[in-house]
């Protein structure tokens, strides 16, 4: 589906002014989240023009919000073109899931041998993943639901753990592979199979078990990570679909 543009700021003669930092604010999340969610293929050309009348703002605005953008590796800015936006190939998408494996694993690591988390939060956990061990083959799935809850799972670990550069780190991580996490859980066996080893977590680490914890938390991410490929193949031709037929916003003007 084409990028949202529901919440992009309107201008009419009776809305109050705008300061260029909140606008340039907004523009940038709008963005953010476009590229997140791969509205635009690799190299697709943000142009200012297009982006001043989409969002009815000035060029001062509009350029930070693409400075912010380069600035976190979102997008090139190539001097006298302007900025296109950059994707990870499957060799970085892999990398990216490496990085985020080890920094899970000692996470649970350390939750099993020094600090487990608090039962209430094992409580609501285990709350909302056991009865999707029953979910029916013909169940209708809200993957986005799911992923959010995914997230928030693997989040919630290092939360506990409390060590802030850590949760940093995996956040931007978990921001970048979404579109992975989306592609992953495409069936009620394979959410059957999330539930489970999410379960088996949450158990190994009562009994502080940082060995099984590590072992179920390894076969779940290596579920996605084995989906990279075909997560990135959807993502480029939805892209380039939405693109060819003119529905993706911010066209290549400059």
């Amino acid at each position: 589906m084409p990028p949202d543009t529901s919440r992009a700021p309107v201008k009419t003669p009776d809305s109050p002014p705008e300061s260029a930092e909140h606008l340039g604010a907004q523009i940038l999340t709008r963005l953010r989240e476009r590229v997140l969610n791969w509205d635009y293929p690799p190299g697709h050309h943000l142009g200012e023009v297009a982006l001043c009348a989409e969002f009815s703002a000035s060029r001062i605005p509009v350029r930070e919000a693409l400075r912010a953008l380069a600035e976190q590796g979102l997008v090139k800015k190539v001097p006298n073109q302007g900025c296109f936006v950059i994707q990870p190939d499957v060799i970085e998408t892999q990398d990216l899931y490496d990085m985020r494996l080890a920094l899970e694993l000692f996470v649970v690591e350390m939750l099993a041998s020094s600090k487990p988390p608090p039962p209430e939060w094992l409580d609501e956990q285990r709350a909302f993943w056991e009865p999707w061990l029953q979910v029916k083959a013909d169940a209708v799935i809200d993957r986005d639901m799911l992923v959010d809850h995914d997230t928030e799972f693997h989040l919630g670990l290092a939360e506990v753990l409390g060590n802030e550069s850590i949760l940093g780190a995996l956040r931007n991580i978990n921001e970048r592979l979404r579109f992975v996490r989306l592609a992953a859980i495409t069936n009620p066996h394979r959410i059957q199979e999330t539930a489970g080893e999410h379960l088996s977590v949450l158990d190994a680490l009562t009994r502080s078990d940082a060995e099984a914890a590590r072992r179920s938390l390894r076969q779940n991410i290596h579920h996605s990570r084995n989906k990279v490929e075909i997560a990135i193949s959807r993502a480029l031709m939805a892209a380039h679909d939405r693109r060819r037929s003119g529905k993706a916003t911010a066209s290549p003007a400059a």
